[in-house]
């Protein structure tokens, strides 16, 4: 058995190569940077150069393997480059596609509709899939106001009172890594929608930080339209702020992320991480 993963320097495409390679996989873990690929290359993982907007250059490489694990930047072109790469895996008749998509609620807007466009492109193919869904991710929205929790030890969004059944990159990662271990027939035609133990306000994550770090952190509620400016002022480009962000608070506030599910229990068989102990597993970052 073996495996490529496609966006293999980012947050869930490295972990899954990461946890794959803890068990000794072959991976091909792909890159569009030289660089980057070779630093990848380590123990049973081979990094590998290919760019998702030529998609030519996945064909030898698919041909080298049994599966693959499909990640794609929030992009306007998410769905064309990854239907472009789902024909690839037909035409290597691929055993697997793994490919990640989410458990929000997004009904319709233009990154729904990007996914669903390789959605519908990976159950027209033939090939044996899997989706693997998270829910809103603890990493990415704790993270990337890291230094302002640092600096502040405050916590900005505009989810309002919405919930959200927050969850860890490393638990969907281990989802993920476990489905490309195992006989493809498990999970076959699935959404494995990933959740946190429970749905939870921003709120509620500030006071679990707090309980974890033994210092308050407060949250702090803010317009769709002062988040934008916010993120502007900070650097993003304003023409990535609705695909990117906008979109996703939306959600949460329109109580389109409550979902809780019991799947990661069942992959994986044992609860899934809160909050709190992510934050304590992560404290040094925020010191």
């Amino acid at each position: 058995m073996s495996v490529l993963v496609t966006g293999a320097t980012g947050m869930f495409g490295g972990l899954i190569v990461e946890k794959l390679s803890q068990g000794d996989v072959p991976v091909l873990a792909a890159s569009r940077s030289e660089s980057r690929a070779a630093s990848l290359t380590d123990g049973s993982v081979t990094g590998v150069v290919a760019d998702m907007d030529k998609p030519e250059t996945f064909v030898p490489l698919l041909q080298q393997v049994d599966r693959m694990f499909l990640v794609s930047p929030m992009h306007p072109d998410l769905g064309e480059r990854e239907c472009a790469l789902i024909e690839c895996a037909k035409q290597a008749n691929l055993k697997q596609v793994v490919k990640l998509y989410g458990s929000v609620e997004h009904e319709g807007d233009p990154l729904d509709l990007q996914h669903w466009m390789a959605i519908d492109a990976l159950k027209a193919s033939g090939l044996s899939w899997c989706l693997v869904s998270p829910q809103t991710v603890t990493d990415s929205h704790v993270m990337a106001q890291l230094e302002t929790i640092r600096s502040e030890r405050r916590l900005y969004a505009c989810a309002g009172d919405g919930r959200m059944g927050m969850v860890t990159a490393d638990n969907c990662a281990e989802v993920a890594a476990l489905v490309l271990q195992e006989p493809v027939e498990r999970f076959a035609g699935r959404n494995l929608q990933i959740t946190g133990p429970e749905a939870i306000t921003y709120a509620q994550v500030a006071q679990q930080m707090s309980s974890a770090l033994g210092e308050n952190i407060e949250y702090i509620d803010m317009t769709e339209e002062e988040l934008a400016r916010a993120a502007v002022e900070a650097g993003m480009p304003e023409e990535d702020l609705e695909l990117q962000v906008l979109c996703h608070f939306r959600q949460i506030r329109n109580g389109k992320a409550e979902l809780v599910t019991d799947t990661y229990r069942e992959v994986v068989g044992r609860p899934a991480t809160s909050v709190h102990d992510w934050t304590c597993a992560n404290r040094m970052f925020f010191e």
